[in-house]
């Protein structure tokens, strides 16, 4: 059995607003009643399970009372994971990923590897109303001048390639780590509060329940209440001008401003050669120019849903708004507030609790208010139904939760056609992984130093000949380790490619004529613990003749056999391979094969700063 947690408390410094203008849209008595948050929530929610122990279970991380323990966590708390930028060329789970690390090396047992399945406590930072909010705290500069960009357009001199926000940190690696490392310290002292007072913030007993439906966003009548019953319509999918200028977390290009609410010709044409959008789609989506009338796009497949999903969880007294898209800070108000009413006034939850899970089951870009929309910068420009989006939402929204509170099933459209077996790709396919005369996959290139200190200054590096990477994503496995020797002589891996430590950088294509390298990094933290290590690298190729076998190539090493011996070894390997592969061809099988290969550096020592 278990029990559930919920508290909640206020993040500030971690968020601030990259639409301002389009805030400022919004109705002033409005946005006078969120004078202490301003224009982004500082909300930060809190759920947390407890697992009653079995006994022999070993214990291992949080203990609230003698026979039981907390096991996992959901944060929700409104910022884009985009403190990596786009120069970033490496996967990243960004400042959110950074805070789940944190928590789950912080509460699982020593030595427990990122990801893997004796995991015993599980963290997860999730999403919620960040449609309008950055990560990047020193916000926008002009990268010519240092000077603040344009505020409506988010240009320097006309160009929206010069506008980037920056900061906390001194480049978007140490940005990422403060802003993780705020939610990660706020989900601590949540966590802590919780275990000193479990009564206080114990989810009593109650209705657990869900209601889930598909609506037709395309021409969905909306009545408007603050309108006295007046019935707008929604529009068809239609992505704006605004929306290739990018923002300031991540520019466009073909110098697209945000704020557009006036179209080109030239990119009118080519936008028409798509889809032209008809005189009453043009009104309906006004005063969006529009740029992709993405709703009336088929080829290979529609381009963006016209059907989409919306669903309600409820836990007790708390019920999680799962939404198919990004909605802005006011809009997600809007939300929250509108159920909350409903919950109090026809259902007697007095004491609910209303979040907003963003982004839940498909992906309809972003959601702004009304208001909003006028302005046209990236998220209106990406709002696809037009002006009344939002007020589509909280409609809909509103009827599953009064089936919800009746007991009732909820009406919806049919489902939309599933279009997995459909998926094209533009990247051609990996037809063999090529390597040079004589060179072996995984051996050594450029290998570690003997020494590095544990200062936190030094990094260890090594390059292997390896194979593209998109052979084998290696999920739930790793590209990578770092293996600690222990005083029996039997190695250990210490990281994987999921820490934040390590970097795995792929070099290859058409530049390396078909040949891969993978470059190793271990930054070593200050205080490592002192002994030998090495960096692994394993990978999957392709080959197109025979079965070549699996091996493992090791570079010379400290405490093991000389060179020459491993030259021997190396070359009875070799010639029975080139036997195998003989056999094989004359036999024709395996004329396609995937085939795993390791390889690791020489050992090294890690020793006192």
């Amino acid at each position: 059995g278990g029990r559930l947690y919920l508290h909640q408390g206020s993040l500030r410094e971690a968020n601030i607003n990259r639409s301002p203008t389009s805030y400022l849209l919004n109705p002033p008595e409005e946005r006078d009643g969120y004078e202490e948050e301003g224009d982004t929530d500082k909300v930060f929610l809190q759920l947390l399970l407890e697992q009653q122990q079995q006994q022999g279970d070993g214990g291992s991380t949080v203990t609230t009372d003698n026979d039981s323990t907390l096991v996992g966590l959901i944060n929700w708390f409104a910022v884009h994971p985009t403190s990596m930028n786009s120069t970033n060329q490496l996967i990243s789970g960004d400042n959110k990923g950074y805070a789940s690390y944190l928590m789950e090396q912080k509460y699982n047992p020593p030595g427990t590897l990122v990801g893997q399945d004796d995991h015993k406590f599980v963290a997860a930072f999730a999403s919620t109303n960040l449609g309008d909010v950055s990560p990047n705290t020193a916000g926008p500069r002009c990268l010519d001048s240092g000077l603040p960009c344009d505020p409506v357009t988010s240009t320097c001199h006309g160009l929206n390639e010069l506008c980037v926000a920056f900061g906390p940190g001194r480049d978007m690696f140490e940005s990422t780590q403060i802003i993780g490392r705020k939610q990660f310290d706020k989900a601590v002292e949540l966590v802590d509060e919780v275990v000193a007072h479990k009564t206080k913030h114990r989810v009593p007993a109650g209705r657990v329940a869900s209601r889930h439906s598909f609506i037709d966003m395309r021409q969905l009548n909306v009545t408007l209440p603050a309108s006295n019953g007046t019935v707008v319509q929604t529009c068809p999918a239609a992505i704006g001008y605004g929306f290739a200028a990018g923002t300031i977390d991540g520019h466009g290009a073909f110098n697209f401003k945000q704020g557009s609410n006036s179209s080109n010709p030239f990119w009118n044409m080519v936008g028409g050669f798509l889809s032209n959008p008809s005189k009453k789609q043009m009104a309906c989506q006004s005063p969006k120019p529009i740029l992709l009338n993405t709703g009336f796009i088929r080829m290979p497949y529609a381009w963006d849903p016209n059907t989409v999903p919306i669903s309600i969880f409820q836990i007790s007294h708390l019920f999680i708004l799962n939404v198919p898209g990004e909605f802005t800070t006011m809009a997600g108000r809007r939300l929250r507030n509108a159920m909350l009413k409903i919950l109090r006034e026809e259902g007697g939850y007095d004491n609910a609790k209303v979040t907003i899970a963003g982004i839940s089951n498909t992906y309809t870009h972003y959601i702004t208010t009304f208001e909003e929309y006028q302005g046209q910068r990236y998220e209106a420009a990406s709002t696809l139904y037009g002006p009344y989006t939002l007020d589509a939402y909280l409609q809909e929204f509103g009827r599953i939760l009064r089936d919800l509170l009746s007991d009732r099933p909820s009406e919806m459209v049919p489902p939309p056609k599933d279009s997995v077996h459909k998926q094209i790709s533009l990247l051609p396919p990996v037809e063999v992984d090529a390597i040079a005369v004589g060179k072996k996959f995984g051996s050594v290139v450029e290998n570690t130093k003997d020494s590095y200190d544990n200062g936190g200054s030094e990094t260890a590096k090594v390059l292997f000949r390896s194979a593209n990477p998109r052979t084998n994503p290696r999920t739930q496995d790793t590209f990578l380790t770092v293996e600690h020797l222990d005083d029996k002589g039997k190695w250990h891996v210490y990281m994987t490619d999921a820490d934040w430590d390590t970097k795995y950088i792929w070099k290859g294509g058409v530049t390396y004529l078909g040949m891969s390298f993978a470059e190793i990094h271990w930054n070593i933290a200050q205080g490592t613990p002192q002994g030998i290590y090495r960096l692994c690298h394993a990978g999957t190729r392709r080959t197109l003749l025979g079965h070549v076998g699996e091996f493992l190539y090791q570079a010379p090493d400290f405490g093991q056999l000389s060179y020459g011996v491993n030259l021997l070894v190396a070359t009875a390997r070799a010639l029975y391979r080139q036997f195998q592969w003989a056999r094989n061809l004359l036999h024709r099988k395996h004329i396609h094969h995937l085939r795993d290969f390791e390889g690791c550096s020489s050992s090294f020592l890690v020793y006192e700063a």
